[in-house]
């Protein structure tokens, strides 16, 4: 089968998004399948060159003219609607590689929508890795909500910081009103107004894919009534636990094993703050390793078993996993999944994680980990002193979650998205005998 896939960004230029996108190429090649990645044209890359294995080529629209008003420049994204430079760029290449499908996970799906037909040309499945479909923010939250006192200390109780509460639903003068904490008043304003105005491309898909069934729920009032939504989770190479083994233990890391840890990014979102808070309310005061991406949140820390290394490796990050006691995720916004909680079961890790969003997919509380209320340093500490308390308990779970996270591998993962192809494909099939 030849498969083209569309995401905005591809290394070099690497996030999650694209490990994803990288990580299902190689598989979907391993199994025997032909897979191009086209992707944005970002800084003076080559316009096609094979990386790791995987053919990408990098095509530029209008709105590549556009750089100057991006927050990172290094990360120009499609707009919210169809970028007429790129819809001609998107028709060349297929007519050139002529794709049985063409599977895209970003916004650069706006630009391929109009050129899609459901009798003719390949067929269309758009896997959905966040809330971008409904929410210009990608995260379905609304921006009066409390989240920090006004000295930006810790937070208020649960009571008066739940900061994992959904939006009531996007109306457009609401979300005018909310992004321009995100993105500015005069972007934030063409970027929702241009979402709104693309709803009526979505039906030009002929499958979506939710990595979660938190994504799932949270984007389907924007989408056609008809609209079928598949839920299979984001993937994680099928090597991770041998690269935790192979690799030398980090530098970074406290003296000792047995530490907490967290991976994410450095923001108030991800729970840093909550867990910071949780960690002084602790009757077991372990060393805390922090692994961040940068952010816009910088904690003052002054406690020097609190340990904060900053863009990480993957090898790295999967040692240091190895060699912690318990992992923790204390989103306060609804993850759309929580990778990081899969990295951590797959080495044998129990997690300790807030009970939102998709991580509800990832995590079994009592099973493989425990799930706490979101923005509660109170009952964060008292679910991880549980578990440091009970060593057999926290055994028993770690090795219960490893067996459950082979399940988020790209072996397993990658059979249920080509099965989603082939479904599709034998549809149009039967559509086309059916109209003759």
């Amino acid at each position: 089968m030849r498969i083209l896939q569309l995401s905005d960004f591809y290394r070099p230029v690497i996030g999650g998004l694209e490990r994803h996108v990288e990580t299902l190429s190689r598989e979907l090649m391993r199994l025997g399948h032909t897979v191009t990645v086209v992707t944005l044209q970002t800084g003076d890359h080559p316009a096609e060159e094979i990386v790791n294995g995987v053919r990408v080529i990098r095509i530029r629209g209008w709105s590549a003219g556009l750089t100057a008003f991006y927050a990172d420049a290094g990360r120009p994204f499609h707009p919210t609607v169809p970028d007429p430079g790129a819809m001609a760029a998107l028709r060349r290449v297929i007519e050139r590689e002529r794709p049985a499908v063409v599977h895209s996970h970003s916004w650069l799906q706006y630009s391929y929508f109009p050129l899609h037909h459901r009798q003719r040309g390949p067929a269309h499945v758009v896997t959905l890795h966040d809330y971008g479909v409904a929410c210009a923010k990608k995260t379905l939250e609304h921006a009066t909500r409390q989240v920090m006192s006004s000295a930006g200390g810790p937070p208020p109780e649960p009571s008066a910081a739940r900061r994992s509460q959904l939006c009531s639903g996007p109306r457009l003068a609401k979300c005018l009103a909310c992004v321009p904490e995100h993105y500015g008043i005069l972007k934030g304003a063409a970027i929702t107004t241009g979402l709104r105005a693309s709803r009526i491309l979505n039906g030009h898909a002929d499958r979506y894919i939710a990595i979660t069934t938190a994504v799932a729920d949270g984007v389907r009032h924007v989408l056609p009534s008809s609209s079928e939504i598949a839920v299979i989770p984001t993937m994680v190479p099928n090597d991770l636990p041998a690269l935790a083994q192979s690799t030398p233990r980090p530098a970074f890391l406290p003296p000792k094993d047995g530490y907490l840890m967290f991976v994410g990014a450095l923001g108030r979102h991800k729970g840093v703050d909550v867990l910071l808070e949780a960690r002084r309310r602790m009757r077991n005061r372990l060393p805390l390793v922090l692994i961040c991406s940068p952010g816009t949140y910088n904690p003052h820390i002054e406690d020097p078993e609190v340990v904060m290394a900053r863009n990480v490796p993957s090898a790295q990050v999967m040692a240091s996993w190895m060699r912690a006691s318990a992992a923790v995720v204390p989103s306060v916004w609804n993850e759309p999944m929580g990778q990081v909680a899969v990295e951590a079961m797959l080495v044998g890790r129990a997690v300790v994680a807030s009970d939102v969003g998709g991580l509800r997919d990832v995590v079994q509380h009592g099973v493989t980990g425990l799930m706490v209320p979101p923005g509660d340093p109170g009952a964060l500490a008292a679910a991880l002193d549980s578990l440091l308390d009970d060593p057999e308990t926290r055994q028993r779970m770690g090795e219960t979650g490893r067996l459950h996270a082979r399940r988020f591998e790209a072996a397993a993962v990658v059979p249920r998205v080509v099965e989603v192809f082939e479904d599709v494909l034998l549809r149009r099939i039967s559509t086309h005998r059916g109209r003759q």
